[in-house]
């Protein structure tokens, strides 16, 4: 026999051994046993003398706090509980905006959907290298980009784009120059 079905065969006699004479705990019909609180000694006394590991001759059993004081009742009459846990949510808007009163705001250029990769100084003048998705693009003032932007100009720490549909100016930051 191998050294390893030597050590399963032992422990294998030990559990055994263990589950036959080895459980000390009381059977379930001591348990059953409740006698009241020891004269003199209050209910407080006796739950912390258990839980302090102090043992009594006798088994002392605290008496169970019935459930009504542990949980009250509930006041209402429909018989439904006082806080809901899972209240319905609205997603209309509490108060409706007045018509007419405000302005809407006006139309604003799309953020940008290009990022900043590197640039380079070509025959003095600046190329910068932009990307998108998978696209990279590289640019000098004076420049459209598909259409809807044109490059207005290159003076690191930014690169100015203008949105072609609004007019409106927006930024890079491209860092300084080297």
């Amino acid at each position: 026999m191998s050294a390893g079905r030597l050590i399963l065969f032992a422990m294998l006699v030990l559990a055994a051994w263990l589950a036959l004479f080895g459980d000390k705990t009381p059977s379930g019909h001591d348990l059953a046993e409740v006698v009241a609180p020891a004269a003199g000694r209050d209910r407080q006394a006796v739950i912390d003398g258990v839980l302090s590991g102090q043992t009594t001759s006798n088994r002392e059993v605290a008496a169970l706090i019935p459930r009504r004081q542990l949980i009250p009742a509930d006041d209402r009459q429909d018989g439904r509980h006082l806080r809901d846990l899972f209240p319905s949510l609205s997603w209309t808007a509490s108060s409706p905006m007045p018509e007419g009163s405000a302005n809407p705001p006006p139309p604003m250029a799309p953020p940008l959907a290009f990022v900043y990769l590197g640039k380079k100084l070509e025959a003095g003048q600046w190329e910068v290298y932009l990307g998108r998705g998978d696209e990279v693009f590289i640019v000098r003032e004076g420049m459209s980009l598909d259409g809807s932007y044109r490059v207005k100009s290159i003076a690191p720490p930014t690169l100015t784009l203008i949105y072609l549909p609004l007019k409106q100016l927006q930024t890079i930051p491209i860092g300084g120059s080297p």
